[in-house]
C-alpha cells in the first residue's frame, strides 16, 4: 500500500517490482533535451527487514563471503524498488527504461546486522545535460536504525541520447593487465556468462532490459545486452572485503568505464592507496587490458570523507 504525497511516495513494504516495470514500461517515453526538468521526487520504506534467503542467493552470485554483516553494496540492491517506483512515477521527465550506471558512491557509517529493521529511502537529488552523452541524473539513498544513518549512497545513471558523430576508432595500445600491477593485493580472472544478466535481475529485482538479452539492449544501442554495474560493483567488493574490517565505517566509490558486453572475462585487482589512510584502489578490466570497466577507491576508519561522486 502507497500513501505520501503527489511526490513523495511512503510505502508499507518494498514495492513489488514486476507492476512497477510493467507500468514504467507502459509510460510515455520522454525524449531528454537540455530543458528537461526533474521533480523532486522520493519514495520511503518505514520498515525494512532483510530476507536472509535472498541475500545468502546474492552472496552466492557475487561471490562475497559471509561476514556476519551486511555488505556494503547490498543496501543499494535492497533500495532498487524504490529507484524504480520514482523512475516508473509519471513525473520522472527521462525515459523509464535504458537509463545506465555511471557511478556509485557508498558510505557505511557502521556495519548493519543482517536481523536490524530499516528505515530505507530514495529521493531524486538533481540532473544535469551532458552534451556529450545525454542527461545524467543523481539518486541519492539513505538507511536508518531508528534515528541513526546507518548507510547512504549517491548514484548517477545516464538517460543516453544518440550521437550523430562517428565513433572515435579505440586505441590497439595494450594497456598494463590488472594482473600486472605492481603491489596488487588481489588480481583474480572471473567469468560473466551470457546469462548473467537475467540470473542478477532473478537476485535483485533489477530487469533493466539492456542487461538480459541482446534484442532487449539493442532498441537502447547496445549489441550485446551488459552486466549490471552492481553486480560489476558487487562482484569486486567481494574480493576486496577480504583486506578490510568490514565491521568499521567503510567508504567506497567507483565509476563505471565501459559496459561488460556478456559473455566476458574480467580481471578484479586491488591495491594499497597512494595515502597513509590504509586505503585500497580497485579496478576491473577486460583481459588484454585494453578496455577499464570499472575504477574506484575503498577509504575504511573513523576518518572516511562522507559521499561523494566517484
Amino acid at each position: 500500500m502507497q500513501t505520501g504525497t503527489q511526490n513523495e511516495m511512503v510505502f508499507e513494504a518494498l514495492p513489488a517490482l514486476g507492476p512497477l516495470y510493467v507500468k514504467a514500461a507502459a509510460r510515455r517515453r520522454a525524449v531528454p533535451t537540455p530543458q528537461t526538468e526533474l521533480k523532486a521526487l522520493s519514495a520511503r520504506v518505514d520498515r525494512v527487514r532483510i530476507d536472509h534467503d535472498e541475500l545468502a542467493r546474492y552472496r552466492a552470485l557475487c561471490g562475497i563471503a559471509d561476514h556476519g554483516v551486511v555488505p556494503l553494496p547490498y543496501l543499494q540492491v535492497l533500495a532498487t524498488p524504490l529507484h524504480a517506483a520514482i523512475i516508473a512515477h509519471a513525473d520522472f521527465g527521462l525515459p523509464a527504461l535504458g537509463l545506465v550506471h555511471l557511478e556509485n558512491s557508498l558510505h557505511q557509517h557502521r556495519a548493519v546486522k543482517v536481523d536490524e529493521v530499516l528505515r530505507l529511502s530514495a529521493r531524486v537529488d538533481e540532473g544535469q545535460w551532458d552534451e556529450r552523452l545525454g542527461y545524467v541524473v543523481s539518486l541519492v539513498s539513505e538507511a536508518y536504525v531508528g534515528d541513526e544513518l546507518v548507510w547512504e549512497s549517491r548514484l548517477r545513471a545516464l538517460s543516453p541520447v544518440r550521437s550523430k558523430r562517428s565513433k572515435q576508432t579505440s586505441s590497439s595500445r595494450r594497456a598494463p593487465e590488472v594482473g600486472e600491477r605492481q603491489g596488487a593485493r588481489v588480481s583474480v580472472m572471473v567469468r560473466a556468462p551470457e546469462d548473467l544478466g537475467r540470473r542478477y535481475a532473478a537476485v535483485s529485482g533489477d530487469f533493466n532490459p539492456i542487461h538480459l538479452h541482446a534484442w532487449t539492449a539493442r532498441p537502447f544501442g547496445f549489441d550485446r545486452a551488459i552486466a549490471h554495474g552492481m553486480w560489476t560493483l558487487s562482484r569486486a567488493w567481494g574480493e576486496v572485503q577480504e583486506l578490510i574490517d568490514v565491521q568499521a565505517p567503510v567508504a567506497l566509490s567507483v565509476r563505471f568505464r565501459k559496459p561488460v558486453k556478456l559473455p566476458a572475462r574480467l580481471w578484479i585487482a586491488a591495491w594499497p592507496a597512494d595515502d597513509e589512510a590504509g586505503g585500497f584502489e580497485i579496478c576491473c578490466q577486460s583481459p588484454d587490458g585494453r578496455l577499464t570497466h570499472l575504477e574506484g577507491a575503498v577509504q575504511v576508519g573513523r576518518g572516511v570523507s562522507q559521499v561523494e561522486h566517484a
